[in-house]
């Protein structure tokens, strides 16, 4: 997975007002209306794919599927499709891992090492605890950069992913630090099988799956044929107006950390399981989904991340890699359960999620922030860059802008070979973003599509400059010099 990837996959957007404010209706047409047809605009404008849940008092009031399933052979994503739920499985190993807490086999301040007696790594068997694990404050990295050089079909037990990151120092002192860990995951997975005595896929489907009815979920091998699965596609650069499915960047089988598939009901079962203390005790589910460390906007708990709108509790879990964007989100006190499950590109998750904040809390400044952001993208590519800055200079008192919003609509021109409107909005990042890496390296290749060789070494540099560790990146400009001269 290269840093580009990375920073697409983790850029997941939350939102925080702690002033309380009563939404004005609660009329459920009223609330569903709207959504229903920014959404499907968004499917015709934006290639919107996926299916949107959102339910009341644990019952649905609007489902919908956008999109195709199978982009090729125009096969359309339906209500029960399943898509691949990226880190919301996390959610469903701290569950397992609570459910272990409960029955008195785990202590959450127990060390690793306790119940993995063999672990390799001493620092990790004797000074990280399991509370650390849930909350990504122990110390410990992840392992994407060496999985990626591996065959995939080799990855299906969860001992199958030890080597990789097994013999890794820590990052930090275990408890002085957040780095959000896939490897973390990974181990609570193996302490799940040595305590439960089972394989972990076997006990969260008997566990939590099966009392909560979720009857499409599962950890799914990928090399075998599974009916009714959504594959993920990306906007492919490097060749402009070519989606690119996930299958070759996809795990071959889902994990602790992530990578299985459900449905936008399934998620809802799960909502309603939970918020019933049909899989924990109400102390221990109160324990699971309350916030612990602090994590974007918001807090993060055990595999639960927890946020406040307007006064309003938010709980549940992004996911995301490449061709996957998806999120749970709980509403306790006002009885919303919301899913997002999309097999496409992230910036329709973005504005579907914050559509539906603000529909169901209110607005916010962040969301206000991203739909602005979504005005001025549309000014300067109807009008231009000038016309986009003078009215940056107009609201640059009222509002924010995002800078990954920008960038991700200037990467969507690049593919839709609209190279001068992309340079306009890659530009506007590197005027307000002076520190931005990636538009750098964007803005290169648009003008190097447009035969501006000259620009597009000294914005290509400009980005090397800043991610040293981008050898492609380095190739790629040793070849433009080469060609130039």
């Amino acid at each position: 997975m290269t840093t580009r990837q990375i920073y697409f996959i983790t850029s997941i957007f939350f939102t925080v007002l702690l002033q309380p404010i009563v939404v004005q209706s609660q009329n459920l047409e009223s609330i569903v209306s709207p959504i229903r047809s920014h959404l499907k605009n968004l499917e015709k404008e934006n290639n919107l794919s996926g299916v949107v849940l959102i339910a009341k008092n644990g019952k649905p009031i609007y489902r919908e599927a956008f999109g195709f399933a199978n982009l090729p052979d125009s096969i359309k994503n339906k209500p029960d499709t399943k898509f691949n739920l990226a880190s919301i499985n996390k959610m469903f190993t701290a569950m397992a891992i609570m459910q272990l807490v409960e029955s008195g086999k785990i202590s959450l301040q127990d060390k690793v090492g306790k119940y993995l007696l063999d672990y390799p790594n001493k620092a990790v068997a004797d000074s990280v605890t399991i509370h650390q694990l849930l909350t990504h404050t122990s110390g410990m990295n992840s392992f994407w950069e060496e999985y990626d050089k591996l065959a995939k079909v080799n990855f299906k037990a969860v001992s199958d992913y030890l080597p990789l990151f097994v013999n890794k120092r820590l990052a930090f002192a275990p408890g002085s630090d957040f780095y959000y860990s896939n490897s973390g995951y990974m181990v609570l997975g193996l302490i799940i099988e040595k305590v439960s005595g089972q394989d972990y896929f076997d006990y969260v489907k008997e566990k939590i799956y099966k009392p909560a009815k979720m009857i499409n979920t599962d950890a799914y091998e990928l090399d075998n044929v599974i009916p009714n699965l959504a594959t993920g596609y990306t906007m492919s650069l490097e060749e402009p107006g070519q989606w690119k499915n996930n299958i070759f960047t996809n795990l071959a089988k889902g994990t602790p950390a992530g990578g299985g598939y459900s449905t936008v009901d399934d998620l809802l079962n799960f909502a309603n399981a939970l918020q019933n203390d049909r899989l924990l005790s109400k102390e221990n589910t109160a324990l699971y989904t309350s916030g612990k460390v602090k994590f974007r906007d918001g807090m993060y708990g055990y595999g639960v991340e927890e946020n406040t709108i307007n006064g309003h509790r938010i709980i549940g879990h992004t996911g995301g890699h490449d061709g996957i964007a998806c999120e749970l989100m709980i509403y306790p006190d006002l009885g919303y359960t919301v899913v997002i499950l999309t097999n496409g590109e992230v910036e329709n998750y973005w504005e579907a999620s914050n559509l539906i904040k603000k529909q169901l809390v209110g607005s916010s400044p962040s969301i206000d922030n991203f739909f602005y952001t979504k005005d001025i993208i549309k000014t300067v590519c109807d009008k231009g860059y000038e016309a986009g800055i003078k009215e940056i200079e107009q609201n640059s008192r009222k509002y924010s802008l995002r800078e990954n919003l920008i960038e991700r609509y200037g990467y969507k021109l690049l593919f839709e070979k609209k190279t001068t409107q992309a340079i306009d909005l890659f530009k506007l990042n590197i005027l307000l973003f002076p520190k931005s890496t990636y538009s750098n390296y964007y803005i290169s290749e648009a003008y190097r599509f447009s035969g501006q060789k000259e620009q597009a070494i000294e914005y290509l540099k400009l980005y090397i400059e800043k991610e040293t560790e981008d050898n492609d990146a380095k190739l790629k400009y040793k070849l433009l010099l080469n060609n130039y001269r």
